[in-house]
């Protein structure tokens, strides 16, 4: 599987996490409810598309594999339950408005260093309205 398309797991209610394998998340791939609170990608998997988890108030954390290389626009915007998402350091874009209105993040973990953090490409307004959040560094490599 390279790609996932819009709305392709809507109405999914007992999705929670994408399995080895997957590439691409698209925007809109699930229609969130009450029972998505976690979302952790396995390696393998290139992007997170825009929109992909947009208006999922249920979501409270958000773990992205070093695999990732570009976060979509909006792709978490109005998580309003979102506190922590945890970043690898394969990241290089970050979209615009990517976690707009994240009213409740309060903990951004990137796996780099802080300098690598400083590099990545940011899209306009990627953390408009978001929480007080603290950004931590866990750079593990050599």
């Amino acid at each position: 599987v390279t790609s996932i398309g819009d709305g392709a797991f809507s109405g999914c209610s007992g999705l929670i996490q994408k399995e080895n394998g997957v590439y691409y998340v698209d925007k809109w791939v699930i229609d969130c409810d009450s029972s998505v609170t976690s979302v952790i990608w396995r390696d393998n998997t290139a992007g997170i598309g825009g929109s992909a988890f947009e208006d999922c108030d249920s979501l409270t954390s958000v773990t992205i594999p070093d695999s990732v290389t570009s976060i979509g626009d909006r792709a978490f915007s109005i998580c309003n339950g979102l506190t922590s998402v945890t970043i690898g350091n394969g990241v290089t874009s970050i979209g615009g408005s990517a976690f707009y209105y994240c009213d409740g993040l309060t903990s951004i973990n990137y796996r780099g260093t802080e300098e690598e953090w400083n590099v990545i490409t940011k899209g306009f307004d990627w953390d408009y309205k978001t929480g007080s959040y603290t950004i931590t560094y866990s750079y593990t490599g050599e």
